[in-house]
């Protein structure tokens, strides 16, 4: 029975041991996280800046081009007029 205790005890203190090397390995990942954040904000920031500046440095911004406009079209009557109604021609043959 007391070797028992003894391993159970043994056992005991490996756990407390892994426990204690895990929240260290945690805390670890915790400030590599933190610093990868505030890396990336960093890099954000920067990149975000790039077109503010390189507008500047150009001047104002030219405007967006405009749209080719397609002709207007005449609109079609919807009756034909008088002059389009009027008789057809006789044709008459040529004079020899």
């Amino acid at each position: 029975m007391a070797r028992d205790l003894a391993t159970v005890q043994r056992g005991i203190e490996e756990l407390k041991a892994n426990q204690e090397r895990l929240a260290s390995d945690n805390a670890k990942a915790v400030e590599q996280v933190k610093a990868s954040q505030e890396q990336m904000t960093r890099l954000v920031a920067k990149v975000s800046e790039k077109p503010a500046e390189q507008e500047r440095r150009a001047g104002a911004p030219a405007p967006p081009p405009q749209p080719v406009a397609n002709p207007a079209r005449k609109p079609v009557p919807a009756q034909a007029s008088s002059q389009a109604r009027a008789q057809p021609l006789q044709l008459q043959p040529a004079a020899r």
